[in-house]
């Protein structure tokens, strides 16, 4: 064993121990040595490096410590802001919900009223539907009538021509009537003459030819042209009592029209007027009448 000391025979072997005891120590003191001094040096560059990272790191920290002191002064800017912000958008948001809920009731209300209009259009377009049925039937119905007016009308001026013929024969009429009367005098007093003459002999006389208007003209003929005149007379009456119940005929499916057409826009002013002639004669001859000639 190391730690245990041989017993030696001699001094010498003893001695020679020792030394070679000293020269291992020795060696190992040298090697330890060395390995020290590699330490100190190994230690030497690497506390320089340490000092060098050190004095980086602590150059870094100071620069870290500025910029963490900088970002704090902006993060509780940042969070000031942020409060601010959020206060605002909280009341924003609490503005906008209201707005919402207000505009949601007024939309609600729209739609309600896009519901009514709807429906007020539907009742409108079906009213317009069956006013315009009405309306072309009150065309046709109107046109009917203005034809039959200008066949009235045509009639109207046939009457009229024929009131012309009338007015004529009655002067003739008259001027008959006339010459009739004198001719009846002269008869009596041609009768009262013979009487006072009857023993003389007289001889037959024609009667005298009548004239009227400066045109001889026999009894028969006068007959005859009051047979005409009656006819016309009868044809006149009869011609006007068809008018008058033409026009009746034409005034009720107008007032019927206007009627109708008045109820269905709901106004009973606005009417349409029925067509009125503007020929002096048919007004003249709206009642039916006859015009009696005395002979």
């Amino acid at each position: 064993m190391d730690g245990e000391v041989p017993e030696f025979s001699s001094l010498s072997e003893e001695v020679k121990y020792w030394r070679a005891k000293a020269q291992e120590h020795q060696e190992s003191l040298a090697t330890v040595q060395a390995e020290f001094n590699e330490y100190v040096d190994d230690s030497k560059e690497l506390e320089a490096e340490l000092e060098s990272q050190l004095t980086a790191a602590e150059k870094k920290i100071g620069d870290l410590s500025k910029v963490k002191q900088g970002l704090e002064l902006e993060c509780d800017k940042l969070k000031d802001r942020l409060d601010a912000t959020t206060n605002e958008f909280s009341f924003t948001v609490t503005s906008l919900q209201e707005e919402v809920s207000t505009y949601s009731g007024k939309i609600g209300d729209l739609q309600k009223y896009i519901r009514e209009l709807e429906a007020n259009n539907d009742n409108l377009e079906r009213g317009n539907r069956a006013m315009m049925c009405s309306l072309e039937d009150f065309e046709k119905k109107l046109n009917e009538a203005i034809e039959k007016n200008a066949l009235l009308e045509n009639e109207v001026e046939d009457k009229a021509s024929l009131q012309v013929m009338v007015q004529r024969l009655k002067d003739e009429s008259r001027d008959l009537h006339t010459e009739l009367s004198t001719i009846r005098r002269k008869s009596f007093h041609k009768k009262a003459s013979s009487a006072a003459a009857v023993d003389q002999p007289s001889t037959p006389e024609t009667p005298p030819p009548n004239f009227v208007n400066g045109i001889p003209i026999s009894s028969s003929a006068k007959i005859s042209a009051l047979n005409i005149v009656g006819d016309l007379l009868r044809k006149v009456s009869a011609l006007e009592t068809k008018l008058a119940s033409c026009r009746n005929i034409v005034r009720e499916p107008t007032s019927k029209g206007q009627l109708r057409r008045s109820s269905i826009l709901g106004s009973p002013r606005s009417h349409v007027k029925p067509p009125q002639t503007t020929n002096n004669n048919s007004e003249q001859s709206s009642e039916p009448g006859v015009i009696k000639i005395s002979v």
